[in-house]
């Protein structure tokens, strides 16, 4: 490898290692309520770890490209400043020769970023998915919490008090009975959690019975019990739903790909969801290698003049690109529209990109 590439590649990963670190300590703040959520339902500290660490793979995606942006920038601002990019041309070396090794670089990382983002990412969200299941096996009572990871479909939950997933007071839950199309009103003055055993005291049960004639009302059957006792897996199991389903978000590539083909031309809801779902993978693969292109082309200065106006550009090109991601994926309802805002950015910032670079390359300033 020659000596100017590994000068390049090693300034280039010491700030992108440097701005990957700072990025997922400042982004596992933003899912600090999951984790929160998760550490109340009475996990071990192993599990808290292992559940964060989870968490890491949905913000390398995001990370990446941002610290690509910016170790590109500084890299060529650093080189522009000290002349290091004038000693090179006036050496007779041309503007791609230098700027190959770190497109060539971003170009693996963009890679790297499709890999987690369509690979990684998946399996760690069906895995954190599974630590939140396991738990709520263990203690039950977390399910009953209004801000709960795993959510119950069809059912209300009113309670005064909950303290640490082990203890409710006045606990009203109302679930709905499939088998009647009736709803199930569950009533206890206390529940508590002992030994993998959940304790209710004074409870009632309300349910009703299908009189099988429809000139008739509903049979309401209201049971009273002093103290019951269930064991906690047992009850945990009925709680969660049944006819829970994978979403495309915890597919990998392979799998999606395969639903996909499944459902083709069953559900064209679905299929637009697949297709979105592929189209934001690709956008996030991508955006490593566009960033550094922004980098690189905005991070070199032909003047003498300090400019602040390649810092601007390389922002305002970034920032289009992100209003563009979520605009996409606000947009759900319509899949092309979605699909287009996941992938025309990337066309338009290169071309930008390029021209930028052409400019420089001819000393236009």
């Amino acid at each position: 490898m020659p000596i100017l590439w590994r000068y390049l590649l090693r300034s280039y990963f010491q700030v992108f290692s440097l701005c990957v670190t700072g990025f997922i300590s400042v982004l596992l703040v933003t899912r600090f309520q999951s984790i929160a959520r998760f550490a109340a339902t009475g996990a071990t500290k192993l599990y808290v770890f292992k559940f964060i660490f989870y968490q890491i793979p949905f913000i390398l995606p995001l990370a990446i490209p941002i610290s690509c942006l910016i170790a590109a920038l500084l890299l060529f601002q650093k080189m522009s400043r000290s002349h290091e990019l004038t000693a090179l041309r006036v050496a007779g070396m041309g503007l791609t020769p230098i700027a190959f090794p770190l497109l060539a670089c971003g170009a693996i990382i963009a890679m790297l970023n499709f890999t987690i983002v369509s690979e990684l990412g998946p399996k760690c969200r069906g895995l954190s998915k599974g630590l939140a299941y396991q738990m709520t096996a263990i203690n039950p009572l977390c399910l009953l919490q209004k801000e709960t990871l795993v959510r119950l479909k069809n059912t209300y939950v009113d309670m005064r008090v909950l303290k640490s997933g082990k203890y409710a007071e006045d606990v009203c839950f109302i679930m709905r009975n499939f088998s009647n199309q009736r709803l199930g009103v569950c009533l206890a003055k206390k529940l508590s959690l002992e030994e993998q055993k959940i304790i209710g005291n004074d409870v009632t049960f309300i349910s009703s019975i299908d009189p099988k004639n429809q000139g008739c009302f509903d049979h309401l059957v209201i049971e009273n019990q002093g103290e019951m006792q269930t064991g906690a897996p047992q009850l945990a199991q009925y709680l969660r739903s049944s006819d829970w389903s994978v979403g495309y978000d915890s597919l990998n590539l392979r799998m999606l790909q395969a639903k996909y083909s499944i459902e083709k031309g069953e559900d064209a809801k679905f299929n637009s969801r697949a297709i979105q779902e592929v189209s934001r993978r690709i956008s996030l693969g991508l955006a490593a290698f566009i960033f550094t292109l922004i980098g690189v082309s905005y991070g070199m200065e032909t003047s003498r003049d300090r400019k602040l106006q390649g810092i601007f550009w390389a922002c305002v090109l970034s920032a289009f690109y992100f209003i563009a991601f979520i605009a996409a994926k606000s947009m759900k309802h319509d899949w092309l529209l979605s699909t287009i805002l996941y992938l025309a950015p990337h066309p338009v910032i290169f071309l930008l990109c390029l021209q930028n670079f052409k400019k420089i390359d001819r000393g236009i300033i």
